[in-house]
């Protein structure tokens, strides 16, 4: 996976004692995601998502707490402001509490 030319990654969500997602940790960067996301694997490895990108928008985080919970996949297309370009993402569950993330540059 660290050598696949396209950027992966896998996140852990933390939720607040609602239950509800409020954030997650990059637990699995590969070499492209750093190269999408302007960022070292180091920098992003084992941090918050909102650690690494201060201003990064909240609003994916419901489809990755639905995929880390209940198991369901997601392909998410949108604008990024974290790396200013549209993108895909493919999200699925490698293993409950996870989602991991595939993400395609348009």
């Amino acid at each position: 996976m660290d050598e696949m030319p396209l950027a992966y990654c896998v996140i852990e969500l933390v939720f607040d004692e609602d239950g509800h997602g409020v954030d997650f940790i990059f637990r699995y960067c590969n070499k492209e995601m750093a190269v999408v996301e302007g960022v070292t694997v180091e920098e992003m490895l084992n941090r918050s998502f909102y650690e690494v990108f201060r201003n990064g928008d909240r609003k994916w985080l419901v489809s990755y707490a639905d995929v880390a919970l209940n198991g369901t996949k997601h392909t998410l297309k949108d604008f990024s402001p974290e790396i200013g370009k549209d993108h895909t993402i493919y999200c699925y569950q490698p293993e409950p509490g996870f989602c991991a993330c595939v993400l395609l540059p348009e």
